[in-house]
This record gives structure tokens, sequence and C-alpha cells, in this order.
């Protein structure tokens, strides 16, 4: 695979696996940005279905590269995206990420002003549900408590990272199991990266797995999984089995876990905290859930 010579600002890395209904959505909102000095690559694991296809045959605006593997994992292939990409800031999406036509501008001034080696932004969802609407206000205030805790969180559907960051951390633990994202942030902040979370702009995170197991049960158990990666460390055997593939998400179970086993670990990181992490935490759960 050969890229033109002239070196793009961003990488965009989308790992794939049959995702014929939702990666066209985000090339198109790619194709809507005003900002053009980036470029996609595409790297599908082995498709069954009209996935490659649709990227071969897209009208794309920007360089936009199909890279096959038969291997399907989602941190392998985001690795092997970064590999052959030239980019000065890797960007990965997932292929049901949603995003303005101002965000990589947004992104980029970011970079440029701020000067983080990584980084993520707030989460929006498309929908008009409570339920669905508080998703995104709790998971915003996770982000948060996370740099309060020194412990950066993200969803790998929307990761940036200066392409010598990553790899000089090796780039995603391809042995991780569940919240390889997450683990490449916090791998980032160990070697004293700097870690930045924008409020502006946000991206339109997918819920389509929540919906599937049920909203607050997959979001309780998405906690419980990464308090307990807090803990006990990223390779320790996750409860849940990450599946990458937009025809993965049906009728699933998931084995149901007690509440306290959920949420004790958080509790007890907050217990051992400082007055001054307290009041940090208070003030943005403040800003996120009180009444207006």
């Amino acid at each position: 695979m050969t890229l033109k010579s002239k070196l793009p600002y961003f990488s965009v890395i989308i790992p794939c696996l049959n995702e014929e209904n939702f990666l066209p959505h985000l090339l198109t909102d790619l194709n809507s940005q005003n900002f053009s000095n980036f470029e996609v690559i595409v790297v599908d694991g082995n498709s069954v279905d009209k996935t490659a296809k649709i990227v071969l045959e897209f009208s794309a605006k920007y360089p936009l590269y199909l890279e096959p593997t038969t291997i399907r994992n989602v941190s392998f292939q985001r690795n092997l995206g970064a590999k052959i990409a030239h980019g000065k800031i890797f960007v990965f999406f997932d292929a049901d990420t949603r995003i303005p036509p101002n965000y990589l501008k947004k992104v980029a001034q970011a970079f440029e002003e701020k000067h983080p080696h990584f980084l993520t932004t707030y989460i929006n969802v498309d929908s008009q549900k409570v339920s669905e609407k508080t998703f995104a206000s709790l998971t915003n205030f996770v982000f948060e408590a996370g740099k309060i805790f020194k412990t950066p969180l993200s969803f790998g559907a929307m990761q940036a990272v200066k392409r010598d960051a990553f790899f000089d951390v090796g780039g995603y633990d391809e042995a991780t199991k569940f919240g390889e994202d997450s683990q490449l942030f916090q791998d980032l902040y160990q070697y004293n990266y700097k870690f930045l979370v924008l409020s502006s702009p946000c991206y339109t995170f997918s819920l389509r797995r929540f919906r599937s197991e049920g909203l607050f049960k997959s979001f309780v158990q998405s906690l419980q999984l990464n308090f307990n990666i807090m803990l006990n460390g990223h390779h320790t055997n996750p409860i849940v089995k990450y599946e990458m593939g937009g025809q993965n998400y049906k009728l699933k179970k998931i084995e149901k876990s007690p509440y306290s086993k959920v949420f004790e670990p958080l509790f007890s990181k907050i217990a051992q905290s400082s007055p001054r992490q307290n009041s940090k935490l208070q003030s943005i759960f403040n800003r996120f859930f009180s009444q207006k």
C-alpha cells in the first residue's frame, strides 16, 4: 500500500468488522469536515458483508485507504493502521462513531494551542431519551473523574494521540481483552505525556451494544470492568468478552453483576482520596447533575 508523499496532519484509523450499515455514515461525516489535512485508513478484519466494497467505492474527498487483515482484533487492527499511517497525529474512531463538521478542526486547534500529547472529547448520544442522555452525562463525568484520580479514561470510539508518543508506549496492547483504549491512555500518562479532555467538540457515541443488552445494565457492567482495571490491571479476565462487528449485538446475554461489586471499587478509591480531590469530584458532579 502506498500513501501520497505529502504528510497529513491527522491519520484517521478505523478498525472494522462487518460494518456496512454504520461505516458509510462516518465516512460521510469525514467528507463534511471543514478541515482537510487528513487521510483515512480503514483496517478491515476480513468482513463477510460489504464493508470492504463500500470503502473501495466510496467517493471520498480525502485520501481513503483500505487495509485488509485476517486478524480480528481491535488492538491489532488499530496498531496495523498506525504502522502504515503517515500523519503527525493518529485519530482512532470506531466505525459507528459520528462527528460534526467542525470536529477535526477543533481537535487540531486543541493540539496546536494546548499542546497535549493525547486527548479525547466529551460524548453525545443520538437520542432524546432521558436515560440515554444521562448515559452521556455519566460518561463525561467519569472522564473528568479519571483526570482527578490520575487515571485517564476514554472510549476507543475516539482517541487522538501524537505519533511519537503512540509508538513510544508500544501502541495498543494486543493481549488485553477489555479496556485497551483506557489502558493506552494510562500508559501514556505513566510516560508523563500530557492528557486533555475536551468538552467541545463532542462526538456521537453509538449505543447499539448498550441498547441490545439493556442500557443501564450495560453501563453498570462497564463501570465494574473499568474500575476492576483500575485496581487489578488490564490482563485480568473480563466478565464480558468484547466483540467487534456491527452484526454481533443482537440478543446478547451477560451475566448479571451485583451493584455493590460495581461501585465498591470506585467508592474505595474516593475514600482514599484527598480533600482536594473530593472537592474537585463534587464540583464536576454538580456541573453534570445539579438541577438547573
